[in-house]
């Protein structure tokens, strides 16, 4: 014999080379369909399998191996390029495949499933067509057409650069067709490694096609194996899902249409594609954006999706013969100059020195002016300078202020992404916005249901898109308290969904994106005035840089109050869900979107004489504290002239969140001396927790006591967090969690509460896009016991507030200001425009800046599945 391998000549050994130990058994046909392929399963492979090299010949001498190819890291297997005699085209792709870990039994069906969806495959555009499948050597290869045509790679190193954009659009085109096939396979197929060098363009017909088509399970990559150039951020850490093809496909697109390699800077990092190149459209643009988007959530979900908008970019492009055709910029060659006379140029110079004289004498006043004007910049530097200096050190010593995620507000329990928030904090006050976005994303990845992280990280992304935008300052109070963090977390996290609907759906108006700053004043509501005066100056003193137009906050009245005044200096708008009366009416630039407390407190009274049948009330309230004033004297006046016996002593008097259980245990004395059959309490939810558990203590010392049993307590809609069910931290949190059957004494109004919706009958489809986008944010986040309630009437609050001022903003013509936006808000529900449907109800203002008939809830704590849970009990005023 002569070996087709070493070209040894001589006998053999049982059918085995005795050079190199080459030994060749195979059966095959070269018919492609998976039932036309006769051959025989393989021996397992053995210890000293046969080992592949440059000028074997394979399958009696057909294929010739020319070089190994490298096939992408998280690919298995072994690939070689090889030449078929018996092809005219003369180059395939051999795949080589063992499987010692199998039986033959189980390899076989292993290499039938793949040949299975091969060839299932090979029936759309793009994908090839098996030539043979045949076994050898104990190992089996399925043999493909070598694609035909040229990188990605390939063309951009010809062109020396960016491709014509109309080219990558309709490649990408064809990828995203390539890709719905892979989405609708069962299970869907994941490429995993989309990249220039990946995608072929075939010359002559300019179809695309995907080389490496996996044909095993792909492997998770190492650290070492990553490409930091189009990896997609979760594919990075292991998680390998199809929307992590679109990643890739975008990073791609991205490259070919900027020549910005991305292997060469900073992993996840790409500059808007018009910054680099100025010929790139804004749709493309915006389609490059939406897909290199880092969180999974806000970036195409399927194939499909960001199929239309590729279709739409190329349907939005002129018709090649409609481009046009540019002049040559200087004569023809051989065509004579004309000569000019000595003459012609004395009386050019002299009408270009006149022209001169003239054009000084009218530009004077403009270079003064524009002197001026560089003067008031270089101040208004100065003065942001100063602010940023001021920011940090007030940071430093006091942990509160304003940040746009140049500080991390939410340290506190529960939050499990801390240290990556930090990171990315200190990179931005680097400037370093590559190394900020990359933690950003780590973080809103770690802990989906952070609110501030998910700002933070979207405000990156309107920066990183280059779009003009606008700002608008959430005021919050981040501090330990478990009754303000779970009011500041739903805050933050209403208002991210309110930033991403407004930013995802153009809600705007002018082509302008959504900045959201955080300003926290901590836990000493009287800090207020320092935050928001951080605010103001940069309004007024800095020049604005980053563009304010209105602030939403604070939550408690007291904190608005002390911000009021500052905020609406700089002719900023405020939208606050604070509620005490001394509120209504206090300036022109001040809104709110639930109603004050007059309206809530004559609520809660005809709640008491009518659901209640209360005949005599005990009242409680923190007489320090304006809201808690304002709510008891709103509820005594209202409950006295429906005839209630209204009992209101200074000896009840509580001290928010600081009374005890043991100081609450008096009130419930006073309410049984004076046969009180229901207890008013003022405060917010650590104040309702401990009343409730002071009563139930009172029960279980007197468990006969009839009139203790069935004694309830009503609050308002400062009792409504989710506090009261036991979420949170604290030690008011326990009582509620240990003492399950006191907090169902509980009966508490609040402006809004997500059943409402179901509650008026309004089917699921009419309903608004947060609620959706909250269980896809916070409630499915996929992170292990990392889930968010359902939505309550902080976070619905925040998102109207929001919203109603982007509704506001598109109504402006001309330039978008806090004086315009300030007009606009005010003109909603009046002539033409059109009330504002929020997920709340429906929002006007009155000239007091209160919102008119606006709808409110009666909400209970009530056992449900063994557990308490906050149901809604009524519904009053104008929801629609």
């Amino acid at each position: 014999m002569r070996c087709p391998r070493c070209t040894f000549t001589g006998n053999d050994q049982n059918g085995t080379c005795p050079r190199c130990g080459y030994h060749q058994e195979s059966t095959s046909s070269g018919n492609r369909q998976l039932r036309s392929i006769h051959m025989k399963p393989a021996p397992p492979i053995e210890s000293g399998e046969f080992t592949l090299m440059r000028g074997d010949v394979l399958h009696k001498g057909r294929y010739r191996l020319i070089e190994e190819v490298v096939l992408p890291k998280n690919q298995q297997g072994v690939a070689w390029s090889a030449t078929d005699t018996h092809s005219a085209r003369n180059r395939v792709l051999l795949y080589r495949m063992a499987f010692p870990d199998k039986t033959e039994a189980e390899a076989w069906q292993a290499i039938k499933a793949i040949v299975l969806r091969l060839t299932q495959l090979s029936q759309y555009p793009g994908f090839p067509t098996i030539v043979e499948v045949f076994n050898e050597y104990k190992s089996y290869y399925i043999v493909l057409p070598y694609p035909t045509g040229e990188s990605l790679a390939s063309l951009m190193q010809r062109q020396g650069g960016a491709l014509p954009e109309r080219d990558v659009a309709e490649y990408g085109l064809q990828v995203c067709q390539m890709l719905e096939i892979f989405a609708s396979q069962r299970p869907p197929v994941v490429h995993g490694a989309i990249s220039p060098e990946t995608v072929i363009v075939n010359p002559s017909t300019h179809q695309v096609s995907l080389i490496f088509i996996p044909l095993f399970p792909l492997k998770p990559l190492t650290k070492d194996s990553i490409s930091s150039g189009y990896t997609a951020p979760e594919q990075v850490r292991g998680d390998i899902k199809p929307s992590s093809d679109l990643y890739s496909l975008a990073a791609t697109l991205h490259h070919a249409v900027t020549g910005f390699d991305p292997r060469e800077r900073l992993i996840h990092f790409y500059p808007p594609a018009r910054r680099l190149n100025p010929v790139v459209t804004l749709g493309m643009e915006a389609a490059l954006s939406k897909g290199l988007r880092l969180s999974v959530p806000q970036r195409y979900a399927t194939p499909s999706e960001m199929l239309q908008d590729l279709k739409n970019l190329i349907a939005s492009y002129p018709p090649v013969s409609e481009l046009p055709q540019f002049n040559r910029p200087f004569p023809l060659e051989g065509k004579p100059s004309p000569r000019v006379s000595r003459r012609n140029i004395v009386f050019a110079v002299l009408g270009i020195c006149a022209v001169l004289t003239l054009l000084l004498t009218l530009l004077l006043p403009i270079l003064n002016s524009a002197n001026q004007t560089a003067q008031m910049k270089s101040a208004q530097q100065a003065a942001w300078r100063d602010e940023m200096a001021l920011e940090q050190q007030t940071f430093t010593k006091q942990g509160i202020g304003i940040s746009d995620g140049r500080f991390v507000f939410d340290t506190y329990p529960g939050r499990s992404d801390v240290a990556l928030k930090q990171q990315a904090a200190q990179a931005l006050q680097h400037n370093d916005l590559a190394n900020a976005i990359n933690f950003f994303s780590q973080a809103v990845s770690a802990d989906p249901t952070d609110g501030e992280a998910q700002i933070y990280n979207e405000n990156l992304h309107v920066l990183q898109s280059n779009s003009p935008y606008v700002t608008i300052v959430l005021g919050i109070a981040f501090d330990e308290s478990a009754d303000d963090l779970l009011r500041a977390r739903p805050d933050t996290q209403g208002a991210f969904i309110a930033q991403y609907e407004i930013n995802k759906q153009g809600l705007l108006g002018h082509g302008l994106k959504l900045r959201i700053l955080l300003d926290s004043c901590g836990a000493h509501r009287a800090d207020v005035a320092t935050v928001a005066q951080f605010v103001a100056n940069r309004v007024s003193k800095a020049g604005n840089p980053d563009h304010i137009v209105s602030v939403e906050g604070w939550p408690f009245s007291s904190q608005t109050i002390n911000a009021l005044d500052i905020i609406t200096s700089a002719h900023l708008p405020i939208i606050s869900p604070a509620s005490s009366v001394k509120l209504s009416g206090s300036s022109p630039y001040f809104f709110r979107v639930d109603p004050p407390d007059d309206i809530e407190g004559n609520l809660l009274a005809k709640t008491a004489a009518q659901q209640l049948h209360a005949k005599t009330i005990l009242v409680s309230r923190d007489s320090t504290d304006p809201y808690s004033v304002s709510l008891a004297d709103a509820f005594s006046a209202s409950a006295t002239k429906l005839g209630i016996q209204v009992i209101n002593s200074s000896g009840d008097y509580f001290k928010e969140s600081t009374s005890t259980v043991t100081d609450f245990q008096k009130v419930i004395t006073d309410a049984q001396t004076h046969e009180a059959n229901l207890i008013f309490i003022a405060g917010y939810s650590i104040d309702g927790i401990r009343l409730a558990h002071a009563l139930g203590n009172a029960i279980r010392i007197a468990p006969n006591n009839t009139a203790l049993a069935n004694l309830n307590i009503l609050g308002g809609d400062g009792v409504d967090t989710n506090l009261v069910l036991g979420q949170g931290n604290g030690p008011d949190a326990q009582i509620a969690t240990e003492f399950p059957q006191d907090m169902r004494h509980l009966i508490f109004t609040a402006y809004c509460a997500p059943d409402e919706w179901d509650l008026q009958g309004i089917p699921k489809k009419e309903q608004p896009a947060f609620f959706s986008d909250w269980n896809n944010f916070y409630s499915s986040s996929g992170v292990a016991n990392n889930n968010a309630p359902p939505p309550g009437n902080d976070s619905m609050l925040a998102t109207d507030a929001i919203q109603v001022i982007a509704r506001a903003i598109s109504l402006i013509h001309g330039e978008v200001t806090g004086q315009a936006t300030r007009d606009a808000l005010a003109s909603l529900g009046k002539g033409t425009t059109p009330a504002f449907q929020g997920v709340s109800g429906r929002i006007l203002f009155d000239n007091r800046g209160n919102p008119i008939d606006k709808a409110m809830v009666v909400l209970q704590v009530a056992s449900s599945n063994n557990r308490n849970a906050i149901q809604l009990q009524h519904v009053i005023g104008t929801f629609r």
